[in-house]
């Protein structure tokens, strides 16, 4: 069934631009890692700031590998330096209906 994982972040007053342009050389690398099967990256409309990274991963422990290689690498903490608040991680099951 997979898993569905959400980021969300609000980029310190003033960083956004900066932010979703680290993203954008991010967020590719995640997309090729194993078992990444979808992401999109999202931006508040009222407030550009606020940016959510929606994932689907193979499974929870594909993503557990992939977040410990990016904690190794030290962009986690990068990224969640350049915010305010730190980083939400949530994780979801898709239901049938």
């Amino acid at each position: 069934m997979g898993c569905h994982v959400t980021v969300e972040v609000t980029a310190k007053k003033g960083t956004a631009p900066a932010m979703l342009e680290a993203m954008r050389v991010a967020l590719p690398i995640t997309r090729s890692r194993d078992g990444c099967q979808s992401l999109e990256l999202l931006v508040n409309q009222d407030q550009p700031e606020n940016m959510i990274i929606v994932m689907r991963w193979q499974s929870r422990k594909h993503y557990d590998a992939y977040l410990a290689w990016r904690q190794e690498t030290g962009v986690v903490k990068q990224f969640a330096d350049a915010t305010e608040g730190g980083l939400s991680i949530r994780f979801f099951d898709a239901i049938d209906l």
